[in-house]
């Protein structure tokens, strides 16, 4: 029989085991629901198991355990099949002497002894599990090599945190349904305060901590209410900073997954400092409601965000892709700013309607900001053919009544 150093516990009317494994046997000994025999043959109600996302295991979870040298996640629970023979052995029922003071210890710790013809199943885990072989063997689940992914064996002596119950039908489906129906992910916002495995999360906050100031920063949401004395928020310089690397810096998607190398890295944050300080700096409307970044600045902040557009996260995220495709065109970054800075954000500026305002309204949406920061970029020099100059007028006409649409034409460019 196989001893298994563990200890017993009780949370309503299930005994539980804790134990620890090494991932190598965790790998070995553990099975996929789908792998087990006659998976093909159940019935609906008996595959309760969700199907896995190996595409998820195998770009997120296993390059995330095989390359970190801080991995780490919760304990698995672990259902026993064919279970009748497993025994649990406590300290105190083993004949060895025990202090006083530890005999309740005693009672809960102990050894559980499996027979050999169990099957441990995942009741939750089983995307971790699944990661755990992928990142130490490198290959997928149809045993194909998996495409910038090294191999990690060493992940074989990790620790794995294990809890274990014996198989009890109604009890397995009624956990798997309860531990997953209120899992709660972690918002978006969480992920951009706490990842540090995000470049570009990493390099948000520091921003604005240090180019803003974190007390003019709303951290937990993407929008700005009317009495918030912030500015603007963490997930817009997350957002336009994402915009203006791929798009100006690494001429494509960046993996928001993984750090990069230090030069890399490095780049990224000093061209994404510089980004930002430039917006700080050139626009009359930022300098103004940062000038008091203390509780008697709050005022003054909100009256500009009432006034003006660049006080709306929208616009702030359209003008800066707006600026990243005037950039990539020849523009320098500081002009592509001052030229910004010259354009009248006024909220009652006509200009504005149907592209950053439907009446008293901010626009949002991709599709909406994306227009947006072409139709700044064009103002601030963004170099355009004739045909792509007609298409984005096309497309600036479609957004008004036909009555008016013939009327409309493409603001021009500034010049200092």
């Amino acid at each position: 029989m196989r001893p298994i150093p563990a200890i017993r516990g009780n949370l309503g009317t299930t005994e539980y085991f804790l134990a620890t494994m090494k991932a190598a046997e965790v790998v070995s000994t553990l099975k996929i629901p789908k792998e087990m025999p006659d998976w093909d043959n159940e019935t609906l109600e008996e595959r309760f198991q969700r199907e896995i996302n190996y595409k998820r295991v195998k770009e997120h979870i296993a390059p995330y355990l095989a390359t970190d040298p801080d991995r780490f996640f919760g304990a698995l629970i672990v259902d026993i099949l064919n279970a009748e023979n497993v025994k649990f052995e406590a300290l105190i029922d083993s004949g060895l002497r025990v202090p006083q003071y530890f005999s309740t210890l005693a009672k809960q710790v102990g050894v559980l002894y499996l027979e050999g013809s169990e099957l441990l199943v995942p009741l939750d885990g089983q995307h971790r599990l699944a990661a755990l072989r992928f990142a130490m063997f490198g290959k997928d689940e149809r045993e194909q090599d998996i495409p910038n992914l090294s191999p990690n064996p060493d992940i074989g002596r990790d620790d794995i945190t294990l809890i274990i119950v014996l198989h009890d039908d109604r009890k397995a489906r009624k956990i798997f349904n309860k531990v997953n129906r209120y899992a709660k992910a972690t918002s978006k916002a969480d992920n951009l305060i706490t990842a540090d495995d995000d470049p570009v999360a990493v390099i948000s906050r520091d921003i604005a901590n240090d180019v803003f100031g974190s007390r003019v920063i709303n951290w937990s949401s993407n929008t700005l209410s009317a009495t918030t004395g912030a500015f603007t928020t963490l997930g817009t310089i997350y957002e336009s900073t994402v915009s203006y690397l791929e798009r100006v810096i690494s001429n494509g998607k960046i993996d928001l997954m993984k750090l990069p190398s230090s030069e890399v890295l490095n780049l990224w944050e000093q061209e994404s400092h510089r980004l930002w300080k430039c917006f700080v700096e050139e626009l009359d409307v930022v300098s103004d409601a940062l000038v008091d970044l203390e509780e008697s600045g709050d005022q003054k902040r909100r009256e500009i965000r009432e006034q003006f557009l660049l006080g709306k996260p929208v616009a702030q995220n359209a003008l800066v892709a707006g600026v990243a495709r005037a950039v990539n065109t020849g523009v320098p970054l500081e002009v592509a700013f001052k030229r910004a800075n010259l354009i009248d954000w006024a909220k009652d500026n006509p200009l504005w309607q149907r592209v950053l305002l439907n009446g008293e309204k901010v626009v949002s949406g991709k599709q909406s900001v994306n227009f947006a920061s072409r139709f700044i970029a064009l103002m601030i020099g963004e170099s355009l053919d004739e045909k792509e100059k007609q298409h984005l007028l096309d497309q600036y006409r479609s957004l008004f009544d036909p009555s008016v649409a013939p009327s409309k034409d493409l603001p021009p460019v500034v010049t200092e």
